[in-house]
């Protein structure tokens, strides 16, 4: 992994962030969620560390193009759930997933400050996720937290979301389709991904990516920093990389001036 002031930012024009887990604090609703799930109508408590080791053995492992409803038949008949049907209980999960997104979801730390900065900048923002139109819409036009700080849809150029595409990460498939989208190559790129899977997904498309450090990821910390060009255990880091950049930039510009 190289050092984050190897990183020519000033070479990258688009700039792509992933959503769940990189920009908001979004994936322990799952474990939540889940937990709940199991409980309610299977009778059992699962821990939410082990609910999220088996959620991500299962996502990896299984390339379904339809595959959280594939993963809701695997949970009914793992945990032998009172509900038979994938589909009402891929209903019930998003019901409740929606309660949490609207009044407990907020952005991690640092975020917006960065988005906000590269946008004054000039660069072009665009989200790339598998988060679903109805989830995209519950965060940037119900949840009044998040809206008083940055409303997604109108701050990013593009959005990609899961309906966009139809393989999940790692397949490359969603990058490569905005590298077509604005006829752009790779190296024109950077990507904030915070899994192994969003990681490995920028990497299959020929694109640096940046590690945004999120504790839920930690069962594939070293496959990340093997796999990863740079790292950040949060995104104050970034926007202190930044301003570093164009603070630096702007002296330089004026002593060429006085000269």
């Amino acid at each position: 992994m190289k050092k984050l002031n190897d990183l020519k930012l000033k070479n990258k024009k688009y700039l792509i962030f992933d959503l769940d887990g990189t920009l908001i604090d979004s994936i322990g609703i799952w474990n939540k969620v889940d937990q709940e799930v199991i409980q309610e109508y299977g009778n059992m408590t699962i821990d939410l560390n082990n609910i999220q080791i088996e959620r991500d053995e299962f996502l990896h492992n299984n390339m379904d193009s339809d595959i959280y409803l594939t993963y809701c038949d695997y949970l009914i008949k793992k945990y032998g759930l009172s509900i038979h049907d994938p589909k009402k209980l891929l209903e019930i999960r998003w019901e409740k997933s929606g309660v949490i997104l609207e009044k407990e979801m907020d952005f991690k730390e640092g975020s917006v400050e960065v988005i906000l900065r590269l946008k004054s900048l000039g660069f072009t923002l665009v989200l790339a996720t598998m988060t679903t139109q109805v989830q995209l819409d519950i965060l940037s036009k119900k949840n009044k937290t998040m809206l008083n700080k940055l409303n997604i849809l109108e701050t990013f150029d593009l959005i990609t979301k899961k309906e966009d595409v139809k393989n999940k990460k790692p397949d490359p498939e969603i990058y490569n389709k905005i590298m077509q989208y604005y006829k752009i190559e790779p190296s024109e790129c950077l990507i904030f991904e915070d899994s192994y899977t969003g990681v490995l997904a920028g990497k299959n498309a020929g694109i640096e990516v940046v590690n945004v450090y999120d504790k839920y990821a930690n069962i594939d910390r070293k496959r990340i920093e093997k796999l990863a060009d740079y790292s950040i255990k949060n995104f104050n880091e970034f926007l202190e990389f930044i301003n570093q950049i164009y603070t630096t930039a702007s002296i330089k510009s004026k002593v060429k001036v006085s000269d």
